[in-house]
């Protein structure tokens, strides 16, 4: 299955398989928890974690709430 991050309905990038994601502070942190060396970061589009949710690409929301979101001072 393929996955991404949409962001108020705008794919903003695609998960490959087996990455997980998580918001802290204003990037978007995205690895492989079975792979400590894979891993890279993007911005949370216009600051606003409320509008990011991962989807199956050519489907519907897949869970919104399943990521847990870490504030970084």
């Amino acid at each position: 299955m393929a996955f991404a991050i949409q962001h108020k309905g705008e794919i903003i990038t695609d998960l490959e398989e087996g990455e997980e994601w998580v918001v802290v502070g204003a990037m978007i942190v995205i690895a492989r928890p079975k792979d400590s060396t894979h891993s890279r970061e993007i911005p949370v589009p216009d600051g606003d974690i409320e509008g990011l949710v991962e989807v199956w690409v050519g489907g519907g929301v897949v869970d919104a709430g399943r990521h847990s979101q870490a504030m970084a001072g």
